[in-house]
């Protein structure tokens, strides 16, 4: 998506109208999982007769770096800004990053970048919580498993208290990537919390985990 600005120029001309476009204020990315990071470049030309200056451009979001390649744009030149976006500690979704693109002369931004980045969630496991109470302490539990099989082919284990739960997994009979657990508990009298861990791994992934988190609430009140 292409966009332009008009702005006034403060310079030598004072009435000066000059013309900024950029080639998109829009641009999106899917995070590889190997990578801790996701690059973009946006390129902003100056259609005017006069010089502009870039001052800064600026994120509410710490995970954002921007970088200006060129701060004064002759007429007819462009110029470009890059955009970093460090996922190290993110979760996965969507992470929608948005950079203000400040000129000389304006006391408010004449741009507004977008950079959307989607994390992909490996292992996914609907809920990913199990709470027991008083009134269904032994009750048993299904979790739908999900692997995302653009980098995940192979399902290598559940690790869980074998001597609080029963485990059971059940492949789904034409999505090779999807499976149902049933969570069972074995005992009345249990701790207050632990986890089944899920194991799997891909082509360049040696390992990932995703929990799901077991909870007795009623053991709180015994």
């Amino acid at each position: 998506m292409s966009a332009s600005v008009l702005l006034t120029s403060l310079g030598l001309v004072a009435e000066t109208r000059q013309v900024i476009t950029w080639d998109t204020t829009e641009n999106s990315q899917l995070l590889s999982p190997d990578k801790d990071f996701a690059k973009t470049i946006f390129t902003v030309k100056n259609n005017g007769l006069h010089p502009a200056r870039i001052l800064k451009a600026t994120s509410e979001s710490n995970a954002i770096k921007s970088i200006l390649k060129s701060r004064i744009l002759e007429p007819g030149e462009s110029g470009q800004i890059e955009v970093t976006f460090l996922a190290e500690g993110k979760a996965a979704g969507l992470h929608h990053n948005k950079v203000q693109v400040f000129f000389e002369g304006h006391t408010e931004p004449l741009a507004t970048l977008h950079f959307m980045v989607t994390i992909p969630k490996l292992i996914e496991l609907t809920p990913n919580t199990l709470i027991w109470d008083k009134t269904k302490r032994n009750q048993a539990f299904t979790v739908e498993l999900k692997l995302d099989d653009r980098y995940i082919n192979s399902l290598i284990g559940i690790e869980y208290d074998e001597a609080l739960y029963q485990v059971l997994l059940a492949p789904h009979k034409s999505k090779p990537n999807q499976y149902q657990l049933t969570v069972q508990p074995l005992v009345a009298e249990r701790p207050f919390n632990s986890t089944i861990q899920v194991k799997a791994s891909g082509p360049t992934l040696s390992q990932v985990i995703e929990s799901i988190f077991l909870f007795n609430s009623y053991s709180l009140a015994d």
